[in-house]
């Protein structure tokens, strides 16, 4: 009974994630088969700006209303809400007013009109029914699965059409506004909001408060996820960017979901331990190194087998080199691997940290800059990415290290970043390995991983006697009374 309640919560948390990527992966496929590579370029340069303001404006809403108090909870949704709701207009509004501006940035002038229309897609997302994500708390995650599959299967269903009317980058626009309308109207047909007389200033108040921390991390994260394709863009053309964007998110865009799983499920797992000593020690750890394991593993199979599935994914036209797929290997570990402090962090509610943990990224965009100019190689922008999400998972452990033994998290980290970085010297210096070479490598590493993950294991349920419970998945206190 206790492993099929963890199955199903697990698979409940996983569905709306997982579909999501590979949805969004799908209409990125078919785009790429259906737009000349500029155009698909162009394509590229419009999702990265709505992600980029979207990322820059995010005030953790839905976040904010996981974690509300029970006897606050309807206030937290009412207050969230009407703070979404002016952020999407604002948000809105200023798009189409700095469109001209923001085409320009990814050299895309002729694209300024189809920027404006992204405002649409930005003022119909906060009207997105924020209990959706409150009811997740207690491990409610089927309305979202519905909502985020029926969303994402409307947008891939008006792609063909899109492009046999438009016959370019335009089609994403069309796929984008669908996508938000069918989310906004199914999010507030399946779950209704419980009923608020007024807002509760003091409860605006707090959202705001702790939104603010999160859209200066915002910042941050638009540099890690976008700054490094406007240099792409700038350096280069929009058919290079193309080749970029769609090797990298292959690599990287993955990594996306499972965190969203692990935030799903780490967060209450967090919280639930709270309450006894034991457990609290051992969750953290738990999550840290559970993600670096997971974080190891991923990066392993998918830099190896990179260049083989981009060519088959996206078609012949699509090459990336060896360098480049030790480098996305490198760099989806590091970020992997980031999700782990980050969820502590914020657990803990430390926002400010976790934005100066986050912000230390940014620091690769120059240095990528500044390689890919003197390179002339898309690789030396996948440097300064590598050595700014190097910096900022430092920065990360340094600020979170009073809630983890340091020494038992850094010796398996340090093994597990070893074993990734051997594969991608092998892979970098061996040139176009076999897949029998290739092979070889995963299941070396691969057993390193397995290792280390059942000595962690060992440390932490071997000699602790707790056990987990069938109600909450959680450390259950000892038997004996703890004072």
């Amino acid at each position: 009974m206790l492993l099929k309640r963890r199955f199903t919560r697990l698979s409940m948390a996983s569905i709306s994630p997982l579909c999501f990527f590979l949805l969004r992966f799908l209409r990125t496929v078919l785009l790429s088969h259906l737009l000349l590579p500029n155009d698909l370029g162009a394509a590229v340069a419009l999702m990265s700006i709505l992600a980029g303001c979207e990322i820059i404006t995010d005030a953790g809403l839905d976040r904010f209303v996981m974690v509300s108090r029970p006897d606050d909870r309807a206030q937290a949704v009412a207050a969230a809400q009407q703070i979404a709701i002016g952020r999407g207009i604002l948000l809105g509004a200023l798009i189409a007013a700095f469109s001209p501006l923001l085409a320009g940035i990814f050299g895309a002038e002729a694209y300024a009109g189809s920027v404006a229309w992204l405002a649409v897609v930005s003022m119909l997302g906060g009207f997105r029914n924020l209990r959706v994500a409150q009811i997740q708390q207690d491990y409610r995650y089927g309305p979202e699965a519905i909502i985020s599959v029926c969303g994402q299967l409307a947008a891939i269903a008006v792609v063909i059409p899109s492009v046999a009317w438009l016959h370019d980058a335009r089609a994403l626009l069309v796929s984008l506004i669908t996508e938000a309308l069918v989310q906004v109207v199914l999010s507030n047909a399946l779950v209704s909001r419980e009923q608020v007389a007024a807002v509760d200033p003091a409860i605006r108040k707090a959202a705001i408060r702790w939104g603010l921390p999160l859209m200066v991390n915002g910042v941050g994260l638009m540099a890690l996820k976008q700054l490094d394709q406007v240099v792409v863009a700038n350096l280069f053309d929009l058919q290079t960017l193309a080749l970029y964007a769609i090797g990298l998110n292959l690599a990287i865009t993955p990594t996306s979901p499972l965190q969203a799983i692990a935030q799903k499920l780490g967060l209450p797992f967090l919280g639930n331990a709270t309450g006894n000593p034991r457990s609290s020690r051992h969750a953290p750890l738990v999550v840290l190194l559970g993600m670096a394991s997971v974080a190891a593993a991923y990066a392993l199979m998918m830099g190896l087998a990179l260049n083989r599935l981009v060519p088959i994914l996206y078609g012949q036209h699509y090459q990336v080199t060896e360098a480049f797929c030790a480098l996305a290997m490198t760099d989806a570990f590091l970020r992997f691997c980031r999700g782990g402090p980050n969820m502590i962090l914020l657990h803990h509610g430390l926002t400010s940290r976790l934005t100066v943990g986050n912000l230390t990224g940014g620091i690769g965009i120059a240095f990528g800059l500044v390689a890919g100019g003197l390179s002339r190689r898309i690789e030396g922008v996948m440097v300064g990415l590598v050595v700014g999400d190097f910096l900022s998972l430092v920065v990360l452990l340094c600020l979170m290290r009073r809630h983890v033994p340091v020494a038992t998290t850094m010796k398996h980290m340090g093994l597990l970043a070893a074993t990734v970085g051997f594969a991608a010297a092998a892979l970098w210096a061996g040139g176009d390995l076999t897949m029998g070479q290739r092979a070889l490598i995963a299941a070396v590493g691969s057993c390193v991983i397995a290792i280390d993950g059942l000595t962690v294991y060992w440390h932490i349920f071997g000699k602790a006697p707790a056990v987990m419970t069938a109600s909450r998945g959680i450390a259950m206190p000892p038997k004996r009374r703890v004072n």
